[in-house]
């Protein structure tokens, strides 16, 4: 049987393709929008930031959650990319561990209004934080296997640890992002390894200039450790 082919409208796949580049223009204005102004934006403060009408931007979201959500997609899909090469250069467990934390503490540090512009859209099944945070417990089990093996931990115990270790992380550097300018907010470089004690050794407070895991130390391939004293520049 012959096959029926239908020729392709030029016009419609025009329109689509001009529809798709000005999304992403409307995401990364309301992305630097938020990052200028601060999270607590209303849709008509973004939409008049970037120049534009919120009925411009709702012929492409449907509503505020929306733009969140587009925003977030944009932001974590970078994080995430980020993530994954930190880890993968990483030598030993506690590196890779040290490696995930520092770069999501970079991320929000660097960006921390549109992080949380994002992390406060409403919640849902699904929803691009969700899937984000799955994604991640999903890295963190490939990477446990591939330091202590396939067999070294039943995977309904090693998904219940990468679950509660994606929550600690995210916990504690949503707390350390909220101290601000507080002066005993520690340095990113310190918090980042403070975490990575917690996450390898046991969750327990750390006291005086104690900053990494004492028994299991931080190496990565290739990158010297950061000296306990160094500050954030």
């Amino acid at each position: 049987m012959k096959q029926v082919t239908h020729p392709v409208d030029g016009r419609s796949s025009r329109w689509q393709r001009h529809r798709a580049v000005r999304r992403i223009e409307l995401i990364t204005a309301a992305r630097d929008a938020v990052a200028a102004n601060g999270a607590a934006l209303s849709m008509e403060e973004i939409a008049t930031a970037c120049g534009t009408s919120k009925s411009v931007f709702y012929r492409y979201f449907k509503d505020k959650a929306g733009v969140q959500a587009a925003v977030g997609e944009y932001f974590v899909t970078r994080m995430r990319r980020r993530m994954v090469a930190a880890a993968s250069e990483a030598d030993t467990f506690a590196a890779m561990i040290h490696a995930l934390v520092s770069e999501y503490l970079k991320s929000v540090a660097a960006s921390g209004e549109v992080y949380r512009f994002v992390v406060t859209a409403p919640t849902e099944r699904g929803s691009t934080i969700e899937r984000f945070v799955d994604s991640v417990r999903d890295l963190l089990m490939e990477q446990h296997m591939r330091h202590h093996g396939s067999r070294a931990t039943p995977e309904g115990v090693l998904k219940c640890w990468a679950a509660s270790t994606v929550g600690m992380v995210r916990g504690a550097g949503e707390a350390w992002l909220e101290l601000g300018g507080d002066t005993a907010k520690p340095d990113r470089h310190t918090m980042s390894r403070i975490i990575t004690t917690w996450a390898v050794e046991g969750l327990r407070p750390v006291t005086g200039s104690e900053s990494a895991p004492p028994t299991s130390p931080i190496r990565t391939t290739g990158k010297p450790p950061v000296p306990e004293n160094r500050q954030e520049s």
